[in-house]
């Protein structure tokens, strides 16, 4: 089966197809959506990449560009790294690649498990809490982070049931922040909170949901490490392995 159908098979349900219009649904509205100003035009907004059945779900306050957060993108990605051994071409790897990559490893590293070269996908899967894309991740507003969220990325999450939620960036660790303790008590930069876990209700479920910098914030090498370590003790090791593609 090719990546395509894999996808389509992944995403054709009828609930994850309504995802794919909310960015389009928001910029119709215009100057009524606080979304408005972050949509890019003729571009068709991502519900996200990766296995919707994986244990692990990376979310970030808005898409990746989208020439580089296709599943083809990051596989080759993944070989072309695969295939360097002690260095790097000056090709320089996409900053969010090497984090998750980085994570993913050092979870199955402290677990005893040989890592793969394709983990990130398979293991993985790559979504955001506002469709409409941004360059800069910090700039999402909170009225778009907070309709996106109530209307979209909820009950996207209920439909992937995540083991480990990973959130990335202060916007949305913000969102859930508040949502999860409805006070500002113990709140700070997203350094000191790097991985904090917060218990988060996504439907019926409490999911651990781990907070993390953004991986565009420059001098973050360790903090994959962090990461890594929240994710591994909060996951079987059974669970990293990796499964077939299945319809949502």
């Amino acid at each position: 089966m090719s990546k395509g159908q894999q996808y389509l098979e992944v995403f054709g349900s009828d609930a994850l197809k309504r995802l794919h219009g909310c960015a389009i649904a928001e910029s119709d509205r215009g100057a009524d959506s606080p979304c408005q100003a972050l949509a890019r035009p003729l571009r068709r907004p991502q519900v996200g990449f990766g296995n919707a059945h994986a244990p692990i779900v990376f979310i970030s306050p808005s898409p990746l560009d989208a020439a580089a957060a296709s599943n083809e993108a990051f596989a080759e990605w993944l070989d072309r790294e695969a295939m360097l051994e002690h260095h790097l071409t000056s090709e320089t790897p996409h900053p969010y690649f090497q984090f998750v990559r980085a994570v993913v490893d050092g979870a199955r590293r402290r677990l005893a498990q040989k890592p793969g070269k394709r983990d990130s996908l398979e293991l993985a899967f790559h979504t955001w809490a506002v469709r409409c894309a941004t360059e800069n991740p910090d700039q999402v507003t909170d009225n778009a982070l907070n309709q996106c969220v109530d209307r979209h990325l909820e009950s996207l999450l209920a439909s992937i049931t995540p083991r480990v939620v990973v959130a990335m960036g202060g916007p949305v660790v913000r969102h859930l922040w508040w949502r999860t303790k409805q006070s500002w008590d113990g709140w700070g930069p997203m350094t000191t909170l790097h991985g904090r876990v917060l218990e988060v209700q996504l439907g019926k479920r409490v999911v651990p949901t781990i907070l993390s910098v953004h991986p565009y914030q420059r001098g973050v090498d360790l903090h994959a490490e962090v990461i890594a370590r929240a994710v591994a003790d909060r996951i079987k090791a059974e669970e990293l392995q990796p499964q077939e593609l299945k319809a949502a």
